[in-house]
């Protein structure tokens, strides 16, 4: 069988089984690789990387363009990294002192397609947003809604209901 590499950057107090867990805390439990990834090139070959889930460690990074290209560099093509990020209408992401970058629905469309904006691209790019569920019955119904019409929920009003998160799902 073929062994698949997959890597769950900035892992902290959450590790993923099945992937090799990288942060630079070296307390961290179940830590496979102490790395500093404000520090570039991060230590994997071009293209040798099968998945990559990056959960709410973007935002902590001095620079998320460079750390995007980094992304895209390490990743064979048609892998996939999973991205989470906080919404910019949370207000954990304002709140923490170590959030360097705020993030929208469309945020990972300017790394896909032709926009020129980089010299990469990913192919593909799915986003969704996801609720705060545990303490209204709003957003259970609303989420399907509001991820069917993002621009109408970034741009009015409806933002008094808070979205917790930024999912993207990124294509090499």
């Amino acid at each position: 069988p073929v062994s698949m590499l997959k890597i769950n950057l900035g892992s902290g107090a959450k590790p993923i089984m099945g992937f090799a867990n990288i942060d630079k805390n070296r307390k961290s439990p179940n830590v496979n690789l102490v790395c500093d990834l404000d520090l570039y090139p991060w230590p994997f070959k071009d293209e040798s990387i099968d998945e990559i889930c990056i959960l709410h460690c973007l935002e902590h990074l001095t620079d998320h363009n460079r750390a995007m290209k980094e992304i895209h560099r390490i990743l064979k093509k048609g892998a996939v990294a999973k991205v989470t990020v906080p919404h910019f209408t949370w207000q954990l992401a304002f709140q923490d002192p170590t959030h360097k970058h705020f993030f929208g629905y469309h945020t990972f469309s300017y790394y896909c397609g032709d926009c020129g904006y980089f010299d990469f691209q990913f192919s593909k790019c799915r986003t969704r947003l996801e609720f705060g569920k545990r303490l209204s019955l709003w957003n259970h119904l609303l989420e399907p809604v509001f991820n069917r019409f993002p621009d109408a929920y970034e741009q009015s009003p409806l933002r008094m209901f808070p979205a917790l998160c930024v999912h993207a799902e990124l294509v090499k």
